[in-house]
């Protein structure tokens, strides 16, 4: 974007000094003190002595100074309207550097269901350390959309957040999160006696199938018994445990329909495997 600023500007300048040179023909080039301002007379409004001056002057191919006026002004106008439509572009220009400068590294937000909130305030930096630059500042409550946790550090979660008009991506510490839909409620209770159990979807067979409405993207959400089960591995990439004993996997479901497969070790041994498909239907 700058570039084109930069490229604008140079060709407007450029353009200024060809007609500062052009506009100094040896017709009109004198040292002279005190000019009167030129002034274009129109063909129709001259004198018949003009026009014959002027006649006799194309008929040399050359322009009689009646004419040298009419073009010199009419390249000074034109040099105006270029600078002035030039002058306009760039503040166009700078107005969307700086709206994306405001922005960030933002996109337009769609209709996302969010679901995670943050259990207090914070912020979204743009890697997973303190120390990097904040891309957001969240309030206590505020909802995201978490995406997987850091592969460097578990501690952070990758999220997507309201941020001014549009979303921003990035890092949050683990510890802030909260699910929403399991926000206010015991884990174990919503548990039981199951080791593992998914919670943020209704089974249309039992621990069998599930049914989604459209092909795309699918987060799931499951949570295991507390104390009985420390690693979660999802189609063979761990996931991680969250405070609340919940852990969220993210798929693409086709048409055509996703396996799940879900192991629960303790201490490195299987002690529990949970294999469902996800479908789309109703």
């Amino acid at each position: 974007m700058k570039n084109k600023i930069s490229s604008l500007l140079i060709t407007l300048i450029l353009f200024s000094t060809v007609i500062f040179i052009f506009s100094i023909d040896k017709a009109s080039a004198h040292v002279k003190k005190n000019h009167k301002p030129i002034i274009c007379v129109l063909e129709k409004d001259r004198t018949p002595g003009q026009k014959k001056n002027c006649r006799f002057w194309r008929k040399q191919h050359r322009l009689c100074k009646l004419d040298i006026h009419c073009a010199v002004i009419k390249m000074k106008e034109q040099e105006q309207e270029i600078i002035d439509k030039g002058k306009e572009i760039i503040d166009k220009e700078k107005e969307i550097i700086d709206l994306e400068e405001k922005l960030g590294g933002t996109a337009f937000c769609i209709d996302i269901p969010f679901n995670y909130k943050a259990s207090s305030a914070t912020k979204v930096y743009q890697k997973p350390d303190r120390e990097s630059k904040v891309i957001a500042n969240i309030k206590k409550d505020q909802e995201f959309l978490f995406f997987a946790a850091s592969q460097k550090n578990k501690n952070w979660y990758y999220i997507k957040v309201r941020k001014d008009v549009g979303c921003a991506d990035g890092y949050i510490e683990q510890k802030y999160v909260i699910k929403k839909e399991v926000e206010d409620e015991d884990v174990a209770v919503i548990v039981g006696p199951k080791l593992i159990k998914i919670i943020d979807h209704k089974w249309k067979i039992q621990d069998k199938l599930i049914l989604i409405d459209a092909e795309g993207t699918a987060s799931i959400t499951g949570a295991v018994q507390e104390g009985k089960i420390d690693q979660i591995i999802v189609n063979e990439e761990e996931e991680l445990i969250n405070s609340d004993n919940t852990f969220t996997h993210l798929l693409f479901v086709p048409t055509s329909g996703a396996e799940v497969r879900i192991i629960g070790n303790k201490n490195g041994k299987k002690v529990k495997e949970l294999i469902f498909t996800i479908k789309v239907g109703k």
